[in-house]
């Protein structure tokens, strides 16, 4: 039984992660709570576009470090093909290492506190 990346978000939850992923422009287009449900529950019926692997993985790693979604996301992304590029091409679990370990380890990611911030409020949201 495929559950996706282990999430148990909230309606409330679902919508501020769709305000903290479309503020940020993470992917194209916007996506709303309905969308996110199914990212999460590993149900989405095509990928989502990512302009920014980055950020996208940042984001992710710090729902993973707070405990919001399975610390094995990248490989979930993987398998379950979620995310692709702007033009189209998969994004693998290999791409998402990469750009997970540039966000975390270089100053890439000019809002980390902003976003450690939106996390945090966002675990306290039921």
């Amino acid at each position: 039984m495929d559950t996706g990346f282990f999430a148990t978000f909230s309606d409330k939850q679902l919508t501020a992660l769709s305000d903290l992923f479309n503020n940020f422009g993470v992917f194209q287009p916007a996506v709303n709570p309905t969308i996110l449900a199914a990212l999460f529950s590993g149900k989405l019926k095509k990928p989502l576009i990512v302009r920014n692997a980055r950020l996208l993985c940042y984001i992710m790693d710090c729902l993973s470090q707070a405990l919001l979604i399975t610390n094995i996301w990248q490989s979930v992304a993987d398998r379950t093909e979620c995310f692709v590029s702007v033009k189209g091409k998969p994004i693998t679990r290999n791409t998402l290492s990469s750009a997970k370990y540039c966000a975390v380890k270089f100053d890439t990611i000019p809002e980390k506190a902003t976003i450690r911030q939106y996390i945090g409020i966002l675990k306290g949201l039921k």
